[in-house]
């Protein structure tokens, strides 16, 4: 609607010009037309009236007295308006002139001018001419009024034709930025803007079956991880038991290769199933506080073999009872640490609060410098997005450890967001309704 305002506008602004600059060259030639009318009246008059006063001059009546008589009685268009000279031009009787005067005629006795007839002042204009003018006016404006709904009309028309296709065209390309491939469309407007369309429409089949072959492939390398890191544990247990032991430093770096790609394969899981809208999610009352605790024990051994301060800050001190899926929660704070520890020096510190938020729970983590620049804090979400503002990361990076916290979140219909710390690094705030709806 903006184009099709702006468009309009500028054709509306563009017809009232055209009528006014029209309707004041209608005005100004019939002003001119009807001056010049009675212009050539005047002189009309004057010729015939020169006439009668040379009939009274042979009479030998004094013109001066006769042209003062005429101009005083009235009843005639040139009355008060006739100027008696000399031949050789000299104002004899009449009313005087300021410029030249817009008619003459001599008064001729056998062939010899005895003087000459002017008429100094412009008519003055009687009923009748008023009431004509006023027609003609009257008729001008109704042009101009006509005119100019013609031109508004055709204005609207014309814009309406015009705008329709490039806004058909920006909701098109809008829909696909949405990540609405599928789109529909109907060739319209010029050959540019049609050929616009269908190239859009192509790219739009394109970005679907890449996005189609992207879910599919993440979806089966999510399955394809499970099994194989599964086994690796198994055989991990088998090699821990073993007689003779195995090097224990040599088993520890197993054990934690082992749980990156567990933690990998279950991130990578998490992702593709809520693309697919698919996670699932099973809810049951649980306690915010037990599993923050269980995370930062669960991770508590990792914090303290980089040198990193796990804690906890802002926690309830009673018993609190939400509807979540305690598994995926722990799998959320989990993923928010292991972020966090990639990119916390040693010496740094990782603080977990729990606040509350009306009807819901506000989960908190921050940690230590460096930080992020505020209006790269949401990129991090995106899967294997990585901020090089931060301080370079540990081995094992995924990049998909806040993409599965955003999924979690998703499923339990919450927010979350990114910004600066505190402390210096990075705050993530997760908002999670107290009872979700399970639709």
């Amino acid at each position: 609607m903006r184009l099709f305002s702006a468009i309009f506008s500028s054709l509306s602004a563009l017809s009232v010009l055209v009528t006014v600059v029209g309707g004041g060259l209608l005005v100004w030639n019939m002003h001119s037309g009807y001056t010049a009318q009675l212009a050539a009246q005047d002189r009309e008059r004057l010729s015939a009236f020169a006439q009668r006063a040379t009939e009274v001059a042979i009479t030998g009546r004094p013109l001066d007295r006769f042209i003062a008589d005429f101009n005083t009685a009235g009843g005639n268009r040139l009355a008060g308006r006739i100027q008696l000279a000399s031949p050789e031009g000299k104002a004899i009787t009449g009313p005087g002139t300021a410029g030249t005067p817009s008619a003459e005629a001599p008064v001729e006795i056998n062939g010899r001018t005895i003087g000459i007839l002017r008429v100094t002042r412009p008519p003055q204009l009687n009923a009748a001419d008023r009431d004509f003018l006023a027609i003609q006016y009257i008729g001008i404006g109704a042009i101009i009024v006509g005119m100019l709904a013609i031109l508004l009309l055709a204005a609207y028309l014309f814009a309406r034709r015009w705008s329709r296709p490039q806004v058909a065209l920006y909701r098109m390309s809008h829909d696909i930025v949405q990540g609405d491939h599928d789109v529909y469309f109907e060739e319209q407007g010029y050959a540019e803007t049609a050929a616009t369309m269908r190239n859009l429409h192509r790219v739009a089949q394109q970005f679907s079956r890449l996005e189609t072959a992207r879910r599919t492939w993440l979806v089966t390398i999510a399955d394809e991880l499970q099994q194989p890191v599964h086994d690796l544990g198994e055989r991990l247990e088998t090699l821990a038991s073993a007689e003779p032991s195995v090097d224990q430093d040599l088993l520890m770096g197993l054990a934690e290769d082992h749980h990156i790609l567990n933690r990998m394969a279950n991130d990578l899981s998490a992702v593709a199933l809520s693309d697919l809208g698919r996670l699932p999610v099973e809810f049951a009352q649980v306690d915010p506080r037990a599993l923050i605790h269980n995370a930062i024990w669960s991770n508590g051994k990792r914090a303290e073999a980089s040198g990193v301060r796990l804690e906890t800050s802002t926690l309830p001190e009673y018993t609190i009872l939400v509807k979540w899926d305690g598994a995926r929660v722990e799998q959320l704070f989990g993923a928010l640490i292991e972020n966090s520890l990639r990119y916390t020096p040693p010496g740094g510190q990782i603080v977990l609060g729990l606040e509350s938020s009306r009807d819901a729970w506000r989960l908190i983590i921050d940690d230590s410098a460096p930080g992020v620049d505020v209006e790269l804090a949401q990129r991090l979400f995106e899967p294997f997005y990585r901020s090089s503002e931060r301080a370079e990361s540990k081995r094992g990076v995924s990049g998909l450890g806040l993409a599965t916290a955003r999924a979690i979140v998703d499923a339990h219909h919450g927010r979350i967001e990114a910004g600066r710390s505190p402390i210096g690094g990075l705050r993530v705030v997760v908002v999670l309704p107290s009872n979700p709806p399970t639709a």
